[in-house]
């Protein structure tokens, strides 16, 4: 318990440090795994045996985003558990247990005040990801520890912005196809679909 609760502290809020424990603890099957950050997704679900399963998550992730992804990949589990490989894997199965994990932590206080609504209303219909949702994503990322200024999320961004990946790669926004984007590559004259929470540099006309 001590050991749990010294590592779970530096990963999520403290109000949900004892019950993460508790349910995790009821399923002896189930191991959680932190990883190195990973830009493709935020964590995941492995189903190994029957007597081994396991979620990863994404170590970078503030408390309430690293807490939510949890719950989502626990709903995972729990949806398994229950119905094996029968149902959808965000299927209503998933969306009841995952929203009632949201709703059951909402009542610990783990989340902050300017949080508690928007993710009432998402546990009542939660998406594939808390991506899938911008103004949840938004609140969520102001509470990044690495979080730079001058970078934005796409999804917040006007269209015909231009602005510049990682990878240095520069695009012209366009138009949104659910939660994602098409964007020109200025190199090439291509156009890539870019999701709406990737982290951008914007760059005005004259800096081209």
């Amino acid at each position: 318990m001590d050991e749990y609760r010294k590592i779970l502290s530096k990963y999520v809020p403290e109000n949900a440090v004892l019950p993460v424990i508790d349910l995790l603890n009821n399923y002896p099957e189930l191991y959680l795994k932190i990883t190195r950050a990973r830009t493709t997704k935020l964590g995941d679900f492995r189903i190994y045996h029957a007597k081994k399963q396991q979620i990863t998550v994404n170590h970078n992730l503030n408390k309430y985003q690293f807490l939510l992804t949890l719950l989502h990949e626990i709903a995972h589990f729990i949806t398994y558990k229950n119905n094996g490989r029968k149902v959808k894997p965000h299927g209503a199965e998933w969306k009841l247990i995952y929203g009632s994990l949201i709703k059951e932590y909402l009542n610990y206080d783990a989340f902050p005040e300017n949080l508690k609504d928007d993710l009432y209303k998402y546990a009542n219909n939660p998406k594939a990801s808390t991506s899938g949702d911008g103004m949840i994503f938004i609140k969520l990322s102001e509470y990044d520890n690495d979080k730079d200024e001058r970078l934005k999320y796409v999804l917040e961004l006007e269209k015909g912005t231009i602005f510049a990946m990682d990878n240095g790669e520069v695009y012209r926004l366009g138009e949104k196809r659910r939660t994602r984007y098409k964007c020109i590559n200025l190199k090439n004259n291509k156009t890539y679909l870019v999701t709406q929470n990737a982290r951008v540099l914007p760059i005005k006309n004259e800096d081209l």
